[in-house]
């Protein structure tokens, strides 16, 4: 077994690529004190399941446990749609808090204007170890108050399991999703915060085959139209957050999908697009002539073109100073990194906490063409402190860069936001030259902007 001194909070590229685990992955994450610094948090299960329009969230759980997430409804301006039933010791003991719960959600049906059209019900780490059957006390509530009702987990001790909270939020999400009646050509993004638009790249190719609209919860006006995402023809997971709700939909509703994470590095977008056209191209329904191939290239050539363009005035912009990127930004910092090295745009720090398998390539190949990037794990107890008197970069993406290096420059991109393919890297260049040529930022005003809570 290693020892704990092993890990550590940083390394360059080069001699982490020969072993990442220690800096980045479970083990190096347990072998020291979890550090949070002002700019951490994000898209949370509260804010999340609330992308359902006009569903109401009950959290049962010690009143300590949902100080958190109470916060953030409050930060956030969700604090109408969302009930906390505080559980106290001996209810936790004896386990007989389920009739509270009915009692609860009775409660709130008779309060809360205006009624809600369903209920997605939270029970926290403690439930997972009483190990609680909710299915009969479900079906009570659904018969009682004519609103479906579903369960979803606040357990952080599931961090390292197959569901950790933010999977497991958005399968519960879309368990809302009922066998249609009929069916018709949309196509469901799975996994994305903020979904790209629908006259997009990405729309633009669904197009093509004769598929759309692109359905996201950002797109529902209300419930009704939310349970409509289940007439679609087929779902793109396009975050890993997505996939265990891409499993769900195909096994319950036989929405086949497909896992086509986000990229930014050329050669690896064109590969995620390919691989896109494979699978349209063997759904039912799909029409428009094959891009497979050398067609697909050609398809795709005047957007790789602009990219061009956009990449050649970054690099007039930016010139040689410093960029740091955090994996807040994207699912796929290494990509996003690999891409802007190539791009000529001079790359010196990550900062992430996880390696996942579809990011291990683009580390070995960014490691082979810029191996003294320093990777920093933002949580380890080394990073505690008093921010740099000097910057350690002068640009940062993403808001944890941007605390941690004390850049005068923060790009405030955040979690893959509106952006997909070529036009998401078009963005962020877009995005940095802008930042740039207006100067120094105010990170604690990107901060609260955003609505960050710790």
């Amino acid at each position: 077994m290693m020892m704990k001194d092993f890990y550590t909070d940083e390394l360059p590229i080069a001699e982490l690529a020969l072993n990442p685990e220690r800096v980045m992955g479970q083990e190096a994450f347990q072998s020291t004190l979890h550090y949070c610094s002002p700019a951490h948090g994000g898209w949370g299960v509260v804010k999340v399941a609330l992308l359902v329009p006009e569903i109401y969230l009950l959290f049962v759980c010690p009143a300590a446990c949902g100080r958190h997430g109470a916060i953030a409804a409050i930060e956030q301006g969700y604090r109408k749609r969302i009930g906390y039933l505080c559980i106290s010791d001996s209810e936790i003991v004896l386990g007989d808090y389920e009739a509270e719960i009915e009692k609860g959600v009775r409660d709130l049906m008779a309060r809360v204007k205006p009624r809600p059209r369903a209920l997605m019900i939270f029970v926290s780490c403690i439930d997972d170890l009483l190990g609680t059957d909710y299915t009969a006390a479900l079906a009570r509530m659904e018969a009682e108050h004519g609103v479906p009702v579903k369960l979803a987990r606040m357990n952080p001790i599931s961090m390292a399991g197959k569901l950790p909270p933010g999977i497991r939020v958005q399968k519960s999400m879309y368990e809302f999703l009922e066998k249609p009646e009929k069916k018709d050509r949309g196509i469901i993004l799975l996994g994305a915060y903020r979904p790209p638009s629908r006259t997009s790249e990405l729309a633009r190719l669904l197009g093509h085959y004769g598929f759309g609209p692109i359905r996201h919860p950002e797109y529902c006006a209300n419930f009704a139209a939310f349970k409509e995402m289940s007439q679609s023809a087929a779902a793109i997971v396009v975050r890993p957050e997505g996939r265990a709700a891409g499993e769900d939909l195909s096994t319950r509703l036989g929405i086949p999908s497909i896992r086509s994470f986000m990229a930014y590095e050329g050669e690896t977008v064109m590969e995620r697009y390919q691989n896109l056209i494979a699978f349209l191209e063997d759904l039912e329904g799909c029409s428009g002539p094959s891009l497979r191939g050398e067609r697909g290239e050609a398809y795709f050539r005047a957007a790789r073109e602009r990219m061009q363009e956009q990449e050649r005035e970054a690099r007039a912009v930016l010139g040689d100073a410093r960029v740091a990127i955090d994996s807040t930004v994207s699912i796929a910092p290494f990509n996003l990194a690999l891409a802007l090295v190539k791009s000529g745009i001079n790359v010196s720090r990550i900062y992430t906490t996880q390696l996942p398998e579809f990011e291990r390539p683009s580390l070995l190949e960014l490691a082979n063409h810029k191996g003294d990037i320093l990777v920093s794990n933002p949580t380890h107890v080394r990073k505690y402190g008093p921010r740099s008197a000097r910057p350690l970069t002068e640009i940062a993406v993403g808001f944890e860069a941007g605390y941690a290096t004390a850049a005068p420059v923060t790009a405030p991109l955040a979690f893959d936001e509106r952006m997909y393919g070529f036009e998401g890297y078009a963005r962020i260049l877009e995005t940095l030259v802008q930042c740039v040529r207006e100067g120094a930022s105010d990170l604690r005003q990107q901060v609260q902007a955003y609505s960050l809570v710790v």
